[in-house]
């Protein structure tokens, strides 16, 4: 379809969105915010997909926000809401399995917060650097990671911005569905892909609307505290210098 994004839709109902951008390491640039919420929009359209697997590449599932889009953001030349993915993942009429057998960090892992299934790798290592970059978090974060890591176990990755491999997590223990072997975890999502696809797809989506309510509703409570939070820690001068910094000038 592109190449930022790869999309499929076997006859099954199977969808696969694979997220590509090896250049840059799958970050939210614009051309591949568009390309992935273009791709998301058309399979939303689809009435015959039963199930997507959200991927990305072998090593990085995603990195998360692209230097320049946090710069704007220092400047107020873009608002925080202008970064739809959170909201276009819970609003997927069907169910989301996020694959996830290489590193996801910051927005990269929330994106599998906002999933419906989630496989880790255990080599991998996943959490949200927010802070590490002079901000607060974002995509809903504040009461989304909670539902899929625990509260404290929330709590340490948003304050000190550390990332856990996933055999970490594990040992922590957390509600992510399967914490494998990487080479493992693609074929465990094809199988429950394939275990959705046998069921009636018109009642995978009326159960997709009533399992999803609860996490729409504390998605629009996060980011009315989120947006608040970005205006002020945004503005900050230090803010805009981390992130200098971290990226490289």
């Amino acid at each position: 379809m592109n190449p930022r994004i790869s999309l499929t839709v076997r006859d099954d109902g199977v969808a696969h969105l694979r997220m590509q951008d090896k250049a840059n390491q799958n970050v939210f640039s614009d051309d591949f915010i568009r390309e992935l919420i273009e791709s998301l929009d058309w399979l939303a359209q689809n009435e015959q997909v039963k199930v997507l697997i959200l991927s990305g590449l072998p090593e990085v599932f995603s990195s998360g926000a692209d230097k320049q889009n946090l710069l704007d953001l220092c400047a107020g030349k873009i608002h925080v809401k202008d970064l739809l993915i959170s909201e276009r993942l819970l609003e997927m009429p069907f169910p989301v399995i996020a694959a996830m057998d290489g590193h996801a960090v910051g927005g990269g892992f929330i994106m599998a917060v906002c999933s419906d299934l989630v496989i880790a790798a255990s080599e991998s290592r996943y959490g949200v650097v927010f802070m590490s970059l002079g901000f607060t978090p974002g995509m809903g974060c504040t009461k989304l990671l909670a539902e899929l890591v625990g509260p404290y176990i929330a709590n340490e990755m948003m304050y000190t911005g550390k990332c856990f491999k996933g055999r970490e997590l594990a040992e922590k223990g957390t509600n992510i569905n399967y914490i494998l072997p990487k080479a493992e975890v693609m074929p465990q999502a094809e199988n429950i892909g394939l275990q959705i696809s046998e069921k009636n797809v018109k009642s995978i989506r009326l159960l997709k609307q009533a399992l999803s309510a609860s996490k729409k509703k504390l998605l629009i409570e996060a980011r009315v505290q989120e947006d608040t939070m970005h205006r002020i820690s945004f503005a900050f001068p230090e803010t805009k210098k981390m992130i200098e910094e971290s990226y490289g000038k």
